[in-house]
């Protein structure tokens, strides 16, 4: 057992675009922890030398650093312990590791513990493990901050539903899935609003939030997400999300599953012919009245909390690495 009155983090692999912000995120809500059991320095905010010698930890938070870096800390404080992810794998994961940097990780690099953010990606990305690092495998969700002034509760409900039109460059079933589910929209004559985006399209987050207050549900036409950003900011304006497990991993409402609408194969996910039509059939039961009714707001603001958040990442700490927190006397 290694007791400490503080656990020193040195957060390195920032990513860049949309990323970069969880990757904020996630050094604000440690270094704000209730009980004071983090001290988190991110790398890149450190003007000169660094120390190594004061952290516990070594956080690499994305596939956005060099293999001697690793090899540099990990000769220099082996005593240290060292964590990778949860963005590190796979930048196509149907394909598997794709460069010379994920053979280098998935052959050679041994962290005190590989994360990912969901269970149903995690256990894709095991299948290219080696067993050492595979028994290292962990999930850790993230805490997010989300713009609460673009709410409006009160707001009149205009669309039937809100169509996240996000194509994936691996959804070979994309454009017939959607366009099977807008034809049967269309025939039933219910109002939606359609966001498109990935290789399909793009939007303004404005439009989007503003969709979303006059939205009565969200149906995801993504593949995949790990978990979404998009499902998270609409529960949090208080509009469910229709989805599969793997689309919609983490779910106010586990009766707007999708349930047989893709499947996973040995190269990845892929959907069922029939995959607008159960969709659909969702859509009607929830729009019947026939789901309960959720507080998806309080679920998802006490899912991506910043204190949970530093709770999970001390009890991941402390079960997997055997570090603590005490309180100096």
């Amino acid at each position: 057992m290694i007791i400490k009155d503080k656990i020193k983090i040195l957060m390195l692999g920032k990513p860049g675009g949309n990323l970069v912000r969880t990757y904020e995120w996630h050094i604000e809500a440690l270094n704000n922890d209730i009980d004071k059991r983090f001290e988190v320095d991110d790398i890149y905010d450190l003007k000169n030398t660094v120390d190594i010698v004061k952290y516990d930890i070594f956080w690499f938070y994305a596939k956005a650093f060099h293999p001697n870096l690793y090899y540099q800390i990990k000769n220099s404080r082996p005593d240290a312990k060292i964590i990778c992810g949860p963005n590190v794998l796979l930048d196509k994961p149907d394909i598997g590791p794709n460069d010379e940097w994920d053979m280098w990780y998935v052959n050679e690099c041994l962290p005190d513990i590989h994360l990912d953010q969901v269970v149903f990606y995690s256990n894709h990305v095991k299948k290219f493990l080696r067993k050492e690092l595979k028994e290292k495998a962990r999930c850790l969700d993230k805490c997010m901050k989300i713009e609460d002034s673009l709410f409006v509760p009160n707001q009149k409900k205009v669309y039937d539903c809100l169509l996240y039109s996000k194509k994936r460059r691996y959804d070979i079933k994309f454009e017939s899935f959607r366009d099977n589910l807008i034809n049967l929209l269309n025939k039933e004559k219910i109002n939606f609003f359609e966001i498109k985006a990935g290789t399909f399209g793009s939007y303004e987050r404005e439009d989007y939030f503003d969709a979303l207050n006059k939205s009565k549900v969200t149906i995801s036409l993504s593949l995949d997400e790990c978990p979404g950003i998009l499902n998270y900011e609409s529960m949090f304006f208080n509009v469910p999300v229709i989805g599969s497990k793997n689309n919609v991993p983490i779910n106010s409402c586990p009766e707007l599953y999708v349930k047989e609408s893709d499947y996973m194969t040995e190269k990845y996910l892929v959907r069922t012919d029939d995959a607008a039509q159960k969709y659909f059939n969702k859509l009607k039961e929830f729009l019947s009245g026939k789901i309960k009714k959720v507080n998806h707001r309080e679920f998802i603001k006490n899912h991506t909390d910043f204190q949970r958040f530093c709770n999970n990442v001390y009890d991941l700490l402390a079960k997997d690495l055997n570090i603590t927190f005490q309180v100096s006397a």
